[in-house]
């Protein structure tokens, strides 16, 4: 009997280490998910200089007005680009060029939370739950000037917003989508983060059981839906338009398997070119010659 309550005794010790482990360490990392996910943190806007022409407008959204960059060209699809978390609208600069010549208007936009434009009023970046709304003003902008058919291009989180917007329209306008490296499941992105990262004292990765206390916290803290923010899981029955994406085989930000869960959703929608060597949004600069390629024979084949 001694034995036995001793044991009893070291095993509700360990269950209760282990519990005060996992609310410690769960707070621990919600407060650094949070302050790292989802505060926002812009970086300064600059206009790009180079071999095209562009033009500073601003778009309408249920927030305000907010900028963008305008490429004219003389087609009437236009390319809408979203740029991914912690970017800015020169993030598509290396498409800006190819596109304006082979006749293809652009919009390279801001969008809530960034520098100098209106925040969410949640404080908070939200993956798409509530940027939708400015990718509507955005397109409304294209159309009211001229545009008869939009392709949206979103890179990274920039993805998400476009999907999220996607999902809840059903605009014969939109021709398809481009998408690099897309953010588009972020409680997957915020799990293989954590998978990498050492525990503080202990000589470990951050053990999946405090990942998930830790995005439970969070959403207790922010209210964060992270099922309503996995757009790979909607895609089967919400995706309606053909899809472009590339994303690097090295990417340690966001994996590829987001974007290969994206074609098993709808394999008749969405073509997928894993680039070999290639890390976050790097697919470009692995081969540009090829991505654009890629990219214009896309835009001919849905045009």
């Amino acid at each position: 009997m001694p034995a036995r309550s001793l044991f009893r005794g070291l095993l509700w010790t360990l269950v209760g280490l282990l519990l005060v482990a996992h609310v410690g360490g769960g707070w621990y990392f919600s407060s650094e998910l949070i302050a790292d996910g989802f505060i926002p943190d812009p970086s300064p806007v600059v206009t790009p200089v180079g071999d095209y022409e562009i033009v500073e407008v601003s778009y309408q959204t249920p927030l305000g007005q907010m900028d963008a960059f305008h490429l004219p060209a003389s087609g009437t699809t236009w390319v809408i680009h979203v740029h991914g978390k912690g970017a800015t609208p020169d993030e598509a600069e290396y498409l800006f060029g190819p596109l304006q010549k082979a006749g293809y208007p652009q919009l390279s936009i801001s969008y809530r939370n960034d520098e100098n434009q209106p925040l969410d009023p949640s404080g908070y970046y939200q993956y798409g739950s509530t940027e939708w709304e400015d990718i509507r003003g955005a397109m409304e902008f294209a159309q009211a000037n001229g545009a008869k058919g939009v392709v949206f291009s979103g890179f990274s989180t920039g993805s998400s917003h476009v999907l999220s917007f996607l999902y809840r329209h059903d605009f014969d306008e939109i021709q398809g989508l481009i998408l690099d490296a897309p953010n588009i499941d972020m409680g997957d992105t915020v799990d293989f983060a954590a998978s990498q990262r050492d525990m503080p004292v202990l000589p470990m990765k951050v053990p999946p059981t405090i990942t998930w206390v830790a995005k439970f916290i969070t959403s207790l803290r922010i209210g964060v839906n992270w099922k309503a923010i996995d757009y790979t899981d909607k895609a089967q029955t919400s995706l309606r338009a053909p899809v472009l994406i590339h994303h690097g085989a090295d990417d340690q930000t966001v994996p590829v398997t987001q974007s290969i869960a994206l074609v098993e959703a709808a394999p008749d929608l969405v073509r997928l070119i894993q680039v070999p060597g290639a890390g976050h949004v790097e697919s470009y600069e692995t081969d540009p010659e090829k991505y654009l390629e890629d990219v214009l024979s896309f835009l001919q084949e849905i045009g």
